[in-house]
């Protein structure tokens, strides 16, 4: 197993504990969900949330199309 791969694996395994706890204590804004959605300001309008959700958009829309195209965006 290489050392990135082990990595990543460690990587899920952290996200999974702490998603979890944050899923069924359900208090908001524990959730990766719930932090983006924050951060991002998908709900509401407070300031700069239009360059909030260009950025959002822009970095999802890549993610998407580097997943998609196997690494070639």
């Amino acid at each position: 197993m290489s050392p990135y791969l082990a990595a990543w694996i460690f990587w899920i395994m952290m996200f999974f504990a702490i998603e979890l706890p944050a899923v069924f204590n359900r208090q908001p804004g524990d959730t990766l969900s719930e932090v983006i959605w924050r951060v991002f300001a998908v709900r509401g309008k407070p300031a700069g949330w239009q360059l909030r959700r260009v950025v959002l958009l822009l970095g999802l829309g890549w993610l998407v199309a580097h997943l998609l195209t196997g690494g070639k965006v």
